[in-house]
């Protein structure tokens, strides 16, 4: 059953919160979250679709409440979480969440956050169909987020990366700036068209695929034993019978995606994430999308 309440809610730093109020792990208990577009077809409904499927097949008859939460900083939504005002978050993986909080060592889209095509201008198409190698891709500036982990990934690794904030590295590509945008697969389609409207001379690039292991994951309060149990527990539940995959492979968002890094034209290079923890690097390579 679902809630839904007025809300306003500002994504930061790919972070987007969800509040559980849990008394009863085993029995009834109501998670709240809060709703970034439509929960069924808006650009979340699949984070949204697989909370639901985790809780359906957990222990107890719990069910999700849509709420109201203001625009807020990635810095007063971590203190909402320690405060106990939240109590469960979903986020691409970064290394000071999972310290800081309990991860479910479940990727919420089996990886697919970490296979990454590239925005550029047309007069770059035919540079980027010459790149045979690693080392010819790192002849070519990547512009990422100041504060996005695939900044911290792609600069370890060797590569020129520019760092902007995500509004101003669509104009700055525009301009010349750099070569490539960095984008997810799951990203790409929409964002492109946003940029095409605005006036953008841009396309997405046909030739390359960079994989490195990144994903959603959901996070808990360290202490917060219950609540890691109940969705670890549905997670699990739901890939032993199917449910899961069956989920993954019906969104639309995530076909597109997968028939695009599925593509066989796409020259793939792959590299390690220095960042991610030797406890997520166990997580099971069939949770992996491509591993």
């Amino acid at each position: 059953m679902l809630k839904f309440c007025k809300w306003l809610i500002v994504p930061v730093l790919g972070l987007f919160v969800i509040g559980i109020a849990i008394s009863k792990p085993s029995q009834a208990e109501t998670f709240r979250i809060a709703l970034v577009g439509d929960p069924t077809s808006g650009p979340f409904s699949y984070q949204y679709k697989l909370l639901e499927l985790a809780l359906d097949h957990a222990g107890g008859d719990h069910q999700v409440e849509y709420i109201a939460f203001d625009g807020a900083t990635a810095k007063r939504i971590m203190q909402q979480m320690e405060d106990g005002q939240i109590d469960v978050m979903f986020a691409g993986y970064r290394p000071e969440f999972e310290q800081d909080f309990s991860q479910v060592y479940v990727p919420l889209t089996r990886g697919i956050l970490g296979h990454r095509v590239f925005v550029t201008r047309p007069d770059m198409a035919q540079a980027l169909n010459e790149v045979e190698t690693l080392d010819d891709l790192k002849g070519h500036c990547i512009g990422s987020g100041a504060d996005w982990l695939d900044t911290r990934i792609l600069e370890t690794n060797g590569f020129c990366v520019e760092k902007a904030t995500y509004e101003n590295l669509w104009r700055m590509l525009d301009h010349g700036r750099f070569d490539l945008l960095n984008r997810g697969a799951h990203e790409v389609h929409a964002e492109i068209g946003l940029a095409l409207d605005a006036g953008m001379d841009l396309v997405v690039d046909q030739n390359i695929l960079l994989i490195y292991p990144l994903d959603f994951f959901f996070y808990v309060r360290a202490d917060d034993r219950a609540r890691h149990a109940i969705i670890t527990e549905g997670l699990q539940a739901a890939y032993e019978n199917g449910a899961f995959m069956r989920n993954f492979y019906s969104d639309p968002g995530i076909a597109r995606s997968l028939r695009l890094i599925r593509d066989s034209k796409r020259k793939v290079f792959r590299i390690p994430n220095p960042y991610m923890s030797s406890q997520t690097h166990a997580v099971a390579n069939s949770y992996w999308e491509g591993y």
